[in-house]
């Protein structure tokens, strides 16, 4: 295998097992509240009796996939003396099109080893192009034709959210003229919940999502513990949708240095 051709499997191996989220959180009683009954409805998929995991998921894409916006994803895994084992931040920058985005993966931690951990990205919908580090090694550059989705084959965390719909039984702990909060602790198909790379048997899961009335899920904070190497450990995420309207897509001005990557280097 070339490098240029690793690079590509490395780009889609990381970001594939990077959905994540921050902040150590410990697991949260929450009450459902009253729902008022007056003012705006409900977002899709939301109701005074239960909340419908693919409608909610399918808005949430459908709404992004009208605009342009920021969506930040943060991951930290942590062991039971608090030491931080994997920590990963991605930010992505995408155009109102869905073809044309950007963004930035960092990932770093005592497990890591020789790993990439540094790679930012950029695609028009005909090529993507990828600058990425190695751990003592310098950076490198590369390009290929976009093939299928390109390098992030879920930009809006569409599979993220209907994941946690369907492993925990959510409910409306709040509503507001911003729409509702949702939050749940009861985890009812452990399955289902999209977990980070080598992370099995999630328990203990505390979750808030942050929804607007079009079924924008503006914010997200999942929180469980489960096995990893032999060892428990807990896991946070955090998602945040930002500048939505607002985003605006820079190509980067590495990308003119790259190297077309060839499978017969």
């Amino acid at each position: 295998m070339t490098r240029a051709v690793a690079a590509v499997v490395t780009l889609a191996v990381v970001l594939a097992g990077c959905s994540g989220f921050v902040q150590q959180d410990s697991p949260e009683t929450v009450t459902p509240a009253p729902v008022p009954t007056d003012g705006a409805g409900y977002p899709p998929g939301v109701s005074d009796d239960a909340v419908v995991p693919q409608a909610l998921a399918n808005a949430h894409a459908r709404t992004l996939a009208t605009t342009n916006y920021t969506l930040v994803t943060r991951q930290r895994v942590t062991d039971r003396n608090g030491t931080v084992l994997r920590r990963s931040n991605h930010t992505r920058y995408v155009a109102v099109n869905k073809t044309t985005y950007a963004g930035q993966f960092r990932q770093n931690g005592t497990e890591l080893n020789v790993f990439t951990t540094r790679i930012d990205y950029w695609t028009n919908g005909s090529i993507v192009a990828a600058q990425y580090d190695e751990r003592a090694d310098r950076p490198h550059r590369v390009t290929w034709t976009v093939r299928d989705d390109g390098p992030i084959s879920d930009l809006s965390e569409r599979r993220t959210i209907l994941g946690i719909g369907e492993a925990v039984d959510l409910s409306v702990a709040s509503r507001n003229d911003d729409g509702v909060i949702l939050a749940g602790t009861r985890l009812t198909n452990p399955d289902r919940l999209v977990t980070p790379l080598f992370v099995s048997d999630p328990r203990n899961v505390s979750v808030r999502l942050r929804v607007s009335h079009d079924g924008t899920v503006t914010a997200l904070r999942l929180a469980f513990d489960a096995e990893w190497s032999d060892q428990w450990v807990r896991v946070t995420q955090d998602i945040r949708v930002t500048n939505i309207g607002s985003t605006t897509v820079v190509k980067p001005d590495w990308v003119a240095n790259t190297t077309q990557r060839s499978d017969q280097q």
